[in-house]
């Protein structure tokens, strides 16, 4: 079972939560394709220069069993500018189709009207905890339906390893992790 994973990119993105969903879900063996959006290479938010695999508009159109948007302000504002991207997020909605967004990337899923009645996530002050329309949970990933979201940079991590469980199982979550050498408790 070859699982298809892309994850766009745009000036400003987050490069720890980018670069660790592309770690981990290579290590677990899924296809991964980082796709630009804008010229490459693409500057991330601390500098990291980054060579995507492909363009946004060349694969757009191919299939894929998960979306993954990584966060960054400026990322996702750039990436809210593409109205192809913001098409195809809608197109995968309606279709009940996985997004997996973390840090300010859920805010792009708010305001397309992709989260409404769902619980989320997502990096403080980027979601309205007053707004009717989802509900604000304050967790490092939460998953509702084909939604998921996540706080941050330090959730990225967790983050990743529950989109390889949401994708292949969790075995394949457990033989992913173990070389990892996780702590199973926090130092005290």
């Amino acid at each position: 079972m070859n699982l298809r994973v892309v994850i766009p990119i745009a000036e400003g993105f987050e490069e720890m939560e980018a670069v660790t969903c592309v770690d981990i879900l290579r290590r677990a063996g899924f296809t991964v394709v980082v796709a630009g959006i804008g010229p490459a290479p693409v500057r991330a938010s601390r500098g990291l220069r980054v060579v995507p695999d492909a363009d946004w508009e060349a694969v757009r159109s191919e299939s894929w069993d998960l979306i993954v948007l990584p966060g960054g302000a400026a990322g996702v504002q750039a990436l809210s500018a593409s109205a192809s991207l913001r098409a195809f997020l809608l197109d995968r909605h309606q279709q009940c189709q996985r997004i997996a967004a973390i840090c300010a990337a859920p805010g792009l899923l708010a305001e397309l009207g992709i989260l409404e009645g769902r619980r989320v996530t997502a990096f403080p002050g980027v979601l309205d905890p007053q707004c009717p329309s989802y509900r604000l949970v304050d967790a490092p990933v939460v998953v509702d339906g084909p939604v998921i979201t996540s706080r941050g940079p330090g959730t990225a991590l967790d983050f990743a390893l529950t989109l390889v469980e949401l994708l292949a199982g969790t075995s394949r979550r457990r033989d992913t992790e173990a070389p990892l050498q996780r702590p199973l408790e926090s130092p005290r």
